[in-house]
This record gives C-alpha cells, structure tokens and sequence, in this order.
C-alpha cells in the first residue's frame, strides 16, 4: 500500500512491484510533472512517480469496472480474440518471456477456453495497470518542457536507425517504448510481457489491445482524470474537482464493427463535462499561466543555447575564451538518458532527471560569465543572454515582461494597435474552421466566431509564427528592438501555447450499444471549442537585462505589445 494524497491509499499488487521497483520507473521521481509551474504556484511540485502510480491505479479500477458490466457473450469473445492473437505471435515465432508462455500455455480440454479462465480479467488488468505505470516513463528531464530538445538529441544517438519514431507519435512515447522493450525479464515476473508490450504500442487503431490502451490514453482516459485532480490539489485552486468515481464506473466495452471499444455510458455525461471543462480551466490558468509559460521557455532556450554553445565550432578564441569554452564542453553532461534509465546502477554525468538537468546548467554559468566579459562579439552576445535566461528558468529572480497576461489583455492590445493588426489580419489567410470538429451545427457556430478579432489575429499570427518562424521572430525583434520604455534593453521570446480542448469525434457517449457524440447531447463541446478558438495562441516577452519596476510594468506590458505588433506587420512574410 502506498498512501497517496488524491486516493488515499493506492495498492500495488504483487505481481507489478518489480516494475514499480525498476529503475526506468524509479527514475521518475526526479521528473517534475509541471516543470516550473511552481514559479506561480509554489506547492506545484509533484513528480511524474506519484502520477504513474495514480494512473495505475485508477486503470486497473477502470477496466474491472468495465468488465463487471458486460454479459457473459461478450466476455467470452473479447478474451478468445485476446489469447487467440498473443498465441499467433508465439507460433509466429516471437521470443517470449516466461510468464507469457505460462499464462498463453495450453491448458486441458474444456478448460482452454479463455472465458473460462479464472485469472483472465485480472491478468489483463495487471496489464492495464502496467500500461498506467509506464506510459510517462519515456519522458525526459522537466517532460514536455524539454521534448523537442531530447528528441533531436535522441534522433543523433547510434542506434543503427533501428528504432524510427513513427510520425504521428510524440517524443517520450518513443522513448517509453523503447525503454520498456529494453527492460530485463526479471521485472515481470508473474506478468505476460507480450500482452504488456502489445497493448502499450497500440496507440490507433480498434482492435482489443488499442481498446484496452484507450483506458489510459484516450479523448476520457484515467491519466488525464489522476493529473487534474492531483495537479488541482498541488496548485490550491478549486479545479479537479471531479466525481471520478462516477466516470470510473460508468466505463463500458463494447463489440464495433472492426473491433472493440471502451467508452463512457451515458450516465457519466454530467461528470464527463466537468472533466473536460476543469481541464480547459487548468489549461489556461495554471499550466499557460504567463509566468509559468515564460519560464518554461526560458529553460528550454537555455538548454538548447548551452548545448549549442559547448558544442559549436568557434574559430580561435583568446586564451581565457578558450579555457572558458573547454570548461563549458567539460561540462555537457551524457545526454543518453534512455540508456541510463534502465540501468540499476547511478551512472555519473549522466543527465537523467531534473536535477542533473540544472547541475548541468549551474555548472555551466561560471564558464558563460567569463565567456560574457572575454568572448567573440557573437560569443558574448550569446553567453550574456543564456546567463540572463539561466536566472529566469533557475534562480527565478527575473521575470519576462508579456505582452498580454490573458484573454482580455490580449484583445486590448489589438485594439490599441490597430493598424498593425489590420496589417497583419488582411496579410494573413482567414481562419479555418478547426478538422477536428465533427458536427455540422458545432462546425455551423465555430465559423460565426472566426469571424471575430481574437481568431482572426490568431489566425494571423499563426501565419507568421508556427514552426521554425517563430524562433527566427525571435532573434529579429531582438536585433530590431533591444530596446523597450520602461523594461530597458533585453531581448525578446515568442512562445506558442499549444492546447486541444477537446476533439469533438472522440468525444463519445454509448447510449446502450450505440454510441454518440457528446455534442449530441451537451453544449459542452462548443463552448470548449468558442475556448479554443477565441484563447490567445502565443505570448510575446520582452526579456530586460536591468530589473524592471514594479510602479511601470503595465505601461511596459503595453509598450511590449506595440513594438511586437508594429514589428511584426511591418515585416514581409
């Protein structure tokens, strides 16, 4: 039994505790689940362990559930179909762990019928747990915050090109494959690896091991019902919640056409619309609260910009610049953190959680000051921004000035720079409406509100800022505008916001054996989408090398935003 601030108590079956036990597991002590949100929100420090562990538990509840629900009919097709393909691997061939080949083996007369099996539901809710467990254990140092950085990182490393990212799968889900496939036998035990390995791979698709992964990955999914209500409790807002008991029991599994499907019924709609609005609202005020966004992007440039630094071919350096930036190569930590994590042994200079991530980083601010006063001209341009960066994202004792906070910011600062939004707006293609709304009449309303100034603008700042452009902004509004009243010289940040509210064709109700949008029956999923749409989609900061008075901030959020604006429209695309 572990105790557990959102469950209470959570148990750990018997058969799970060496993969609780592992390291790749263990590992995740040290990722922080909301990297530095605890700038604002101070008691915001859980970690990505205590997560997995919820997920797990709520899993397991979820697909007993399910399963306590159905007839006797459907049990029995859904557990033949199971075994039915996990023998076919075997005789395919596939090299098989112990436990696989003993749950799979054969059994005497009448007694093989799967649906006779008495351990059957709970070995495939072991599994289901495990899945729990394990689908944040690719994450990297500080998880999202630093995915892009790890996996260009990861796409370097010599692994004979054998593990190809496949295109639609994000990063730590690559990662998390591939440690869990490097994992010896001996942490599972009393556990079929090949179910667990089948079902964490099975990300599309309706076939039963996609179905069975849906429980934790999914538009309803009990990773996403552990985060809001642990996350809700952590940062002391009134979010999260929500009767996850109610959404818990009410899952059911269904027969479809080409497979199998687990879903809410309809008496969770009530409970289901909570969620989805508790994480919008979580969304927007905790996880891209501006101060939390900044520093996350702060800390990103900072890796990136050390790593580059420390790795960069520079010329002929004076000599102190020379000792300068052998320290700051000395310093680059093994950044193999995959390797490492399934790995018993603490390997030093290994960069595997969030602390080796900012010991790397402290260590490499004394070798930056010097670089700052005795460097290259381009040298100490770049040395002085990453240490300025550095007091952001660690000693947070520098705050990014936004542009705009909020909502309500954001279209006051398009009304006070109208002309060069108007630029920007009539340069820019019109909004679209969203592909990943389903009903005629929810697509019918969205069009109405794209009309409107905030969707029209983030329309056009999307055109200018997506991908690759926003980063090249960046550097061309520092170069343009070093400058700004109030804030002094500094440079700037453009950081997106990237959120789906909902995606209106997985969010279903089974209504009996058929299944329905739940637009059908709730205006929730609109009034997600009117979020989505209208929400700013990017902050812009101005970063000061001075500190900026209290007394002038909001004239300067407003300087901030007219330079951006100007900038940004007097620039052709």
């Amino acid at each position: 039994m572990v105790r557990d601030p959102v469950h209470d108590y959570v148990e750990v079956p018997g058969e799970l505790a060496a993969l609780v036990g592992s390291p790749a597991v263990q590992r995740l002590r040290g990722i922080s689940q909301n990297a530095l949100a605890r700038v604002r929100y101070p008691a915001l420090t859980g970690s990505r362990y205590e997560h997995a562990l919820g997920t797990m538990h709520l899993a397991m509840l979820a697909w007993h559930g399910a399963w306590a629900r159905c007839d006797e009919v459907l049990r029995g097709r859904f557990a033949r179909q199971v075994v039915a393909d996990l023998r076919g691997e075997m005789q395919a061939g596939r090299p098989v762990d112990a436990a696989t080949a003993r749950w799979l083996a054969p059994r005497q007369g009448d007694d093989d019928d799967p649906a006779a099996w008495p351990d059957f539901a709970r070995v495939v809710g072991l599994a289901v747990g495990a899945i729990g467990l394990l689908h944040d254990v690719g994450h990297p140092p500080f998880s999202h915050k630093l995915e892009e950085f790890w996996g260009s990182i990861a796409d370097n490393l010599d692994d004979g090109g054998s593990a190809v990212r496949r295109p639609a799968q994000q990063f730590h889900e690559w990662a998390g494959e591939r440690i869990v496939t490097s994992l010896p036998d001996s942490c599972f035990p009393h556990l079929p690896r090949l179910l667990v390995e089948r079902v964490l791979s099975a990300r599309t698709g309706d076939d039963w091991a996609h179905c069975l992964h849906s429980i934790v990955d999914g538009q309803f999914d009990v990773d996403r019902l552990d985060y809001l209500m642990r996350d809700g409790l952590g940062a002391g807002t009134e979010l999260g919640r929500i009767d996850w008991r109610r959404l818990v029991d009410s899952l059911e599994l269904h027969q479809v056409p080409h497979g199998w499907r687990i879903g809410l019924g309809a008496r969770a709609i009530s409970a289901f619309e909570t969620m989805l609005m508790q994480r919008a609202q979580h969304y927007r005020w905790v996880v891209h609260h501006q101060a939390a966004v900044a520093a996350d992007a702060c800390l990103a440039r900072c890796v990136e910009g050390v790593h580059d630094l420390a790795t960069a071919e520079l010329g002929e350096p004076s000599s102190v610049a020379a000792a300068a930036l052998l320290e700051l190569r000395e310093a680059t930590p093994d950044l193999d953190y995959l390797t490492a994590a399934v790995r018993g042994d603490l390997t030093a200079g290994v960069c595997r959680d969030d602390a080796a991530c900012l010991t790397w980083l402290r260590t490499a601010r004394s070798p930056l000051l010097r670089l700052a006063e005795v460097g290259a001209p381009d040298v100490r341009a770049r040395a002085r921004l990453l240490v300025r960066l550095h007091d952001v994202c660690d000693g947070l004792t520098v705050e990014p000035v936004p542009a705009w906070r909020n909502y309500q910011e954001f279209l006051a600062r398009a009304e006070q720079n109208q002309d060069a939004v108007a630029t920007l707006v009539s340069s820019a293609p019109a909004p679209r409406t969203p592909d990943y709304l389903s009903s005629d009449a929810t697509r019918e309303a969205v069009r109405m509100l794209l009309g409107d100034l905030p969707a029209r603008l983030n329309s056009a700042l999307d055109h200018r800022l997506a991908g690759p452009a926003g980063r090249e902004v960046e550097r061309r509004l520092t170069a343009q505008v070093p400058w700004i009243e109030g804030c002094g010289e500094g440079f700037w940040l453009i950081e997106p916001v990237s959120f789906l509210a909902v995606r209106e064709e997985f969010a279903t109700v089974w209504r009996g054996d058929d299944e329905a949008l739940l637009s059908a029956v709730s205006p929730f999923p609109f009034a997600l989408t009117a979020i989505e749409v209208m929400r700013p989609r990017y902050f812009a900061y101005f970063v000061p090398y001075g500190p900026v008075p209290d007394e002038s901030e909001k004239h300067a959020r407003r300087a901030i935003g007219r330079a951006f604006f100007e900038a940004l429209a007097g620039h052709p695309t």
